[in-house]
C-alpha cells in the first residue's frame, strides 16, 4: 500500500538517514532485544540532547552499573 504522505526525495552525495526511537524499537524487538527499565528512564531523560552528550550520559551510567 502507497503512503498517503509524499516523500521528498534526498540529495545522492547524502545517504545518511535517521532511524526513530519507535523504529529502533521495533527492530530490536524482531532481534529479541528489549531495553531495560533503567535504560528506557535513561533514554527518556536524555531527550533534547545532543549526541555526544547522551553517549556521555550513557556511558556514565554504565560505568556505575
Amino acid at each position: 500500500m502507497k503512503s498517503s504522505t509524499p516523500r521528498k526525495p534526498r540529495p545522492a552525495e547524502s545517504s545518511r538517514f535517521v532511524l526513530g526511537r519507535g523504529r529502533g524499537e521495533k527492530i530490536s524487538a524482531v532481534e529479541g532485544m528489549t531495553l531495560s527499565e533503567r535504560m528506557a528512564r535513561l533514554l527518556d531523560r536524555s531527550a533534547g540532547l545532543s549526541g555526544d552528550e547522551r553517549r556521555a550520559l550513557i556511558k556514565e551510567q554504565v560505568r556505575r552499573k
